[in-house]
């Protein structure tokens, strides 16, 4: 395999990793913001049960987004090392 097909390949999975976890992360601020306004309307002690379970998976997958984010900008240097040269440094590090 050339080292063009193994950078694709590289830059596909870190896509598909990225896709998901900040995509997760923008739907479960949501619900934890809801979940927080119930806490605070009904003050049912479940809703900060709920809320204190979902709030660790969220700091955990956007710490994942962040670094995946991160690690695509490097990639994608590799896979399109042309395009980003009109636009410097403003495009990948």
């Amino acid at each position: 395999m050339s080292s063009e097909i193994l950078a694709r390949i590289q830059f596909a999975f870190t896509v598909s990793f990225h896709i998901i976890f900040p995509t997760t992360s923008i739907g479960l601020a949501m619900f934890l913001a809801i979940t927080e306004g119930m806490w605070l309307w009904t003050k049912d002690t479940l809703y900060m049960q709920i809320y204190r379970f979902w709030l660790t998976i969220f700091a955990m997958g956007f710490g994942v987004g962040v670094v995946t984010g991160i690690v695509l900008s490097f990639d994608s240097a590799s896979v399109l090392p042309v395009s980003p040269r009109p636009l410097g440094p403003r495009s990948d590090p």
